[in-house]
C-alpha cells in the first residue's frame, strides 16, 4: 500500500509527467508575462494599483518561469528523499541556486530600470555581483556533492539499503508531499488575496519556501533519529547531523535579506560539502584502521 501510493505520487512516471507539465507552464507563464509587459509599455492598457513592479522591465518576466520551475524542483527534492541524505542535499542546493538566480533576476531588473533613468545604485550592482558569485559557488557545491556521493557509494556500505529504513523514509516523503501541496495552495491563495488588497505582488523566498524548509528540517531530523537504529558508526551519524545543520542554515537564509542571505546560502553549501568530504575520508580509511587493530 505504502509503496503503491509512493509510486503513484512520487514515482518515475509521475515525475516525467510533472516535468513536462511544469516546463509547459513555465513557457506559457513567461509568454504571458512578457506579453503583458509589452502591452503596458505600449500604453495599450493601465495596470491596477501596485502591479507596476511586476512590469517595470522585460527582464522581470523571467521571474515567472523561474518561480514555476522552483515548485517542480521542490517536488523532485521530495521524490529523492527516500534514496539518500546526500541526494536530498544535492536537490536542496539546486533549489537554493534557483532561488538565488530568481533574486538576481529581480536585482538585474532593478538595475535595468535605474540605467534607463540615467542613474544606478552601486550597492545594487555589488549585491548583484555577490548573488552571481554565490550562484556559481552553489553550482560547484552541487557538482562536488554529486561526485563525492558517487565515490562514497563505492567505498561504503549503503545504510539506506535496509528495507525498514527505506519504508520509513517513503512514509516521510508522502507526508512531506501532502504538506507541500497544501502549503503551495495556501501560499498562492494568501498571495492573491494580498495583491487584491493592494499588497506587494513580488514573490520573496520567505513565501512558501521558508515554511517548507521548516517542515523539511523536521523530516530530516526524524530520518536522522531513525538512522541511529541501523548504524553506530560515528562518521555516518556525523554526516547526517551535519546535513541537518546545513539545512537549518538554508532556512535562516530564506528569512534574511540584503547581503546576509547569499552569505548564509554559501555558508550552508560549504558546511554540507565539508561534512561530506571529511566523513567520506573517514569511511574510506575505516577498513584500513580496523585491519591495523586486528
Amino acid at each position: 500500500m505504502l509503496n503503491r501510493l509512493h509510486e503513484i505520487l512520487l514515482g518515475q512516471r509521475t515525475d516525467v509527467r510533472a516535468r513536462s507539465l511544469f516546463l509547459w507552464l513555465a513557457l506559457i507563464g513567461f509568454g504571458i508575462h512578457l506579453g503583458l509587459w509589452a502591452g503596458f509599455s505600449l500604453g495599450l492598457y493601465d495596470l491596477p494599483d501596485g502591479m507596476e513592479p511586476l512590469f517595470r522591465s522585460p527582464l522581470i518576466s523571467l521571474y515567472t518561469p523561474f518561480s514555476i520551475l522552483l515548485v517542480y524542483e521542490v517536488y523532485e527534492l521530495i521524490q529523492v528523499l527516500h534514496q539518500s541524505f546526500s541526494r536530498s542535499m544535492i536537490k536542496q542546493f539546486e533549489v537554493t541556486a534557483l532561488i538565488v538566480v530568481r533574486d538576481a533576476i529581480k536585482a538585474t531588473a532593478d538595475a535595468d530600470v535605474q540605467v534607463a533613468n540615467g542613474s544606478i545604485d552601486q550597492d545594487l550592482l555589488f549585491l548583484l555581483m555577490v548573488k552571481g558569485l554565490v550562484f556559481l559557488g552553489l553550482l560547484a557545491v552541487c557538482w562536488g556533492f554529486q561526485r563525492e556521493a558517487q565515490r562514497q557509494t563505492r567505498v561504503a556500505e549503503d545504510q539506506t539499503g535496509i528495507e525498514t529504513y527505506i519504508q520509513f523514509k517513503k512514509f516521510i516523503a508522502l507526508v512531506l508531499f501532502t504538506s507541500f501541496v497544501f502549503m503551495a495552495l495556501k501560499s498562492l491563495i494568501e498571495w492573491t488575496c494580498s495583491v487584491a488588497n493592494g499588497g506587494s505582488p513580488e514573490l520573496t523566498a520567505s513565501i512558501f519556501f521558508s515554511d517548507f524548509f521548516s517542515l523539511l528540517i523536521l523530516a530530516d531530523i526524524s530520518i536522522l533519529l531513525l538512522s541511529y537504529r541501523f548504524t553506530n558508526e560515528f562518521h555516518s551519524l556525523a554526516r547526517n547531523t551535519g546535513f541537518v545543520l546545513s539545512t537549518i542554515i538554508l532556512r535562516l537564509a530564506l528569512e534574511s535579506s540584503g547581503f546576509t542571505a547569499p552569505i548564509l546560502f554559501m555558508t550552508s553549501g560549504l558546511i554540507g560539502y565539508g561534512v561530506l568530504l571529511v566523513t567520506g575520508w573517514s569511511m574510506a580509511n575505516l577498513p584500513a584502521q580496523r585491519s591495523q587493530r586486528e
